[in-house]
């Protein structure tokens, strides 16, 4: 495993895995708006297998579950082992013996071959260190037409609610440097045709990847 990743490892197991469970309803209820914008966007059909990368604390994955059914699977797949066992409990108490969790590096890690029908990520992808290999590694594990949605920040200059208190704050705190692979903006996007573009940086050369029958 790659040195960045192994950083990921750390912090999402050592500090914002413990973080999130801890706060984990009040978080889901803040992101969840946008996750359902790309779920519907997605649109799981009853029987489909579905890929949940960056599942967390499984509240993408419970809502993929519902949709396919008993007669589909979901697998969520994260670093975080706190955030997994809290979704794992999570899918016991619903009730989803078609819902399942591992611990995976998705930019790296063996998903399958052409395993799933769908692939859905809520602000899961951005943590991809090198981004075309790891969408390399999602089209390898989507079958023949398979779909992808996801949700993904944009770049700071697009998110002023963040930048703007960043801003104020900053005169009275010395803020560390982001990590080097965040100053490497990367913004990855669905075409009608399907294929996707992730280009690492604004005026780079897009490298292009294609799922499923687009392959």
């Amino acid at each position: 495993m790659a040195e960045a990743n192994q950083e990921q490892q750390r912090f999402w197991n050592e500090h914002a895995g413990p973080t999130w469970v801890r706060w984990q309803d009040a978080l889901d209820r803040q992101i969840r708006p946008h996750g359902d914008l790309a779920l519907e966007a997605l649109a799981p059909a009853p029987g489909e297998s579905v890929l949940d990368v960056g599942c967390g604390c499984g509240d993408t994955s419970l809502e993929l579950a519902r949709r396919v059914g008993d007669k589909g699977a979901v697998l969520g797949v994260d670093l975080s082992a706190p955030m997994l066992e809290r979704a794992r409990a999570r899918a016991v108490e619903a009730g989803m013996p078609q819902l399942r969790f591992e611990q995976v590096d998705a930019q790296s890690g063996e998903l399958g071959a052409a395993a799933f029908d769908a692939l859905f990520s809520r602000f899961g992808v951005m943590f991809f260190e090198d981004a075309p290999s790891a969408f390399g590694n999602l089209a390898r594990a989507l079958r023949p037409g398979g779909r992808l949605a996801f949700v993904c920040w944009q770049p700071p200059s697009e998110n002023p609610w963040v930048t703007v208190p960043m801003a104020a704050v900053a005169p009275l705190l010395t803020l560390p440097p982001p990590p080097v692979r965040m100053r490497r903006a990367c913004s990855v996007w669905r075409t009608r045709s399907g294929s996707a573009r992730c280009s690492r940086a604004r005026g780079s050369r897009p490298s292009p990847w294609r799922a499923g029958a687009s392959r």
